[in-house]
């Protein structure tokens, strides 16, 4: 028999995943949704059907440079622009069922104290390493205004392929740099000219450029993205910064009195994933932190392209010179999802808002859910075109699976059901298969996953399930299994329906539970152009001059 559908011999294991920590300077949009946090809620929900033990821990990049300028912007301070965000952020998570085991604020207590332990004890083992130097940079500055002009405040072209940038990176190409190397640098805000003073800064060194591209081989590391960080370690000499000139963050050792230095954000992930492996082993029962050499967890982050240097550089790398320490297991990376085939972008409110599509009382989440992870951001850019949302909302999910899921309901028996057929067991135990190798892997595909959802959905329709004993029953069962990780509410309902509790379980499967065949079906409601269109920025509305 089955033994994943039996769950009679199989050991469940701990898996720890970490998605990129949101900066608390607005809400989330879909295209944050659509990339690591819609990947890390499916991999754990596919996990747990499973019968392993995953938590998903992240939280808000409250030092980013983002969030200072948020606060100019709102004429509020920084500690309030991340604890109202940082709240936001956490609803948006929750209002498309991104599942959060537990969500760190690294300014606020009890995380701070945590946080900052974890700051000190990192920079003095990579201190007694070898790993933390100083380094003489050139660094704008406005005297006008007495403001160091780094991060999001210093705007000019990526020194690698031209685009304009914000920050210490290109969203275009992924390129990390330093301030003195953007081309044509200009100050975010007109408040006097700049004058280049050199500074000392702190930076980690990295392992050599093979010994880290070899350990990204082994991750499983696409070419492209390991050409970005040999790039990257060509032009800044095998070192990551570890400080900033900015007032916002936690201070380090000064080395110059009159020059403020704060710990980097993109060195601050790793210490934040440190801290994150020592909450799993407290919560999961394993009382060792899931970065442990030998603590058998399997740990993973989500990331989008333009994440690449800081984890792969700041955590794998820093990883290797830790000495006590092993980098992350998987580093899944997604390329952009776009809308309308531009960029999502907060300031320039191109973005549909996470919280707005959810509240729709036309749109279902899982229909969004649905669409969006039928996306191959692994191989490719995708983008969120309203047709082709339409589309799936209404002849895939309402005129489609929903009149099979409506028939299958009409079918279900009085009592419980007859033992399911051999063969429907063994084709659902090979799309949860499919669904594995699909999320709990090097690389992730949720359009796979999704593919094995709707072979299962198929097969509604070629008489076979209605013509087996109770086979109605049983394709509604194998069907929440498999729905779990795409869209958790219909799976919930449908599990529900069948006599099952709390969440589907591949273990649970087999059990002959009576449906409560007076609830109603599980539908999906159609989704009309205006439905959608409230949901859009005004310059994708008809009528808007684009």
């Amino acid at each position: 028999m089955n033994l994943l559908l039996t769950g009679d011999t199989r050991t469940p294991r701990h898996y720890l995943l970490v998605p990129p920590e949101a900066t608390p300077n607005g809400p989330l949009h879909l295209g944050h949704i659509g990339g690591p946090f819609l990947w890390s809620d499916m991999i754990a929900r596919h996990l747990r059907v499973r019968g392993d033990l995953p938590l998903v821990i992240t939280g808000s990049d409250v030092y980013e440079s983002y969030v200072t300028l948020k606060a100019h912007a709102e004429d509020s301070t920084p500690t309030e622009v991340a604890a109202r965000y940082g709240r936001r952020i956490q609803d948006d998570l929750a209002a498309l069922r991104i599942g959060v085991d537990v969500f760190i604020t690294p300014d606020q207590e009890p995380w701070r104290e945590q946080f900052e332990q974890e700051v000190t004890a990192s920079i003095e083992r990579l201190g007694a390493r070898g790993a933390v130097l100083t380094r003489t940079e050139r660094v704008p500055h406005c005297a006008a205004s007495d403001r160091w002009v780094v991060g999001g405040w210093l705007q000019g072209r990526c020194p690698e392929c031209g685009a304009g940038i914000a920050s210490y990176f290109c969203e275009e190409c992924s390129a990390h740099f330093l301030p003195e190397s953007v081309v044509e640098p200009r100050p975010l805000l007109d408040e006097g000219p700049l004058t280049w003073r050199e500074i000392s800064s702190l930076f980690l060194r990295v392992p050599e450029r093979d010994v880290l591209d070899a350990t990204l081989v082994d991750l499983g590391i696409a070419d492209r993205h390991r050409a970005t960080v040999g790039r990257f370690l060509e032009r800044d000499g095998l070192t990551v910064r570890l400080s900033a000139p900015q007032t916002w963050g936690l201070p380090l050792p000064a080395p110059e009195p009159d020059v403020p230095h704060a710990l980097f954000p993109y060195a601050g992930i790793f210490m934040f994933a440190r801290l994150a492996g020592a909450v799993h082993g407290r919560l999961s029962g394993t009382g060792v932190n899931a970065f442990d050499p030998d603590s058998g967890v399997t740990t993973i982050t989500t990331l989008g392209i333009d994440n690449v240097i800081p984890t792969l550089v700041s955590i794998v790398g820093t990883s290797l010179l830790h000495g006590d320490m092993k980098p992350y297991d998987r580093c899944l990376i997604n390329n952009f999802y776009r809308l309308a085939g531009r960029k999502f972008s907060t300031s320039a409110r191109h973005a549909i808002w996470a919280a707005d599509i959810a509240a729709s009382p036309a749109i279902g989440v899982d229909a969004v859910r649905y669409f969006l992870a039928g996306a191959d951001l692994e191989s490719e850019a995708a983008s969120f075109e309203t047709a082709d949302f339409l589309h799936t909302a209404n002849a895939t999910l309402a005129d489609g699976l929903g009149k099979r899921i409506d028939t299958a309901w009409s079918l279900l028996p009085e009592g419980p059901p007859q033992a399911p057929a051999p063969a429907a067991v063994e084709l659902l135990e090979a799309l949860l298969a499919e669904q594995s190798a699909a999320l709990d892997a090097p690389r992730v595909s949720t359009r796979r996953a999704v593919a094995a959802l709707d072979r299962w959905c198929a097969g509604a329709d070629d008489g076979a399930v209605h013509a087996a004993e109770d086979g109605a029953y049983w394709w509604l069962k194998g069907l929440s299994l498999l729905a779990f990780p795409v869209m958790p509410d219909l799976a919930e309902l449908v599990w529900q329906g069948l006599g099952g509790t709390g969440e589907p379980r591949a273990a649970a499967f087999l059990a002959r539970t009576p449906a409560h065949r007076d609830r109603p079906a599980p539908a999906f409601g159609r989704v009309s152009a205006a439905d959608l269109d409230a949901c859009l920025p005004e310059t994708l509305r008809p009528g808007a001059d684009t």
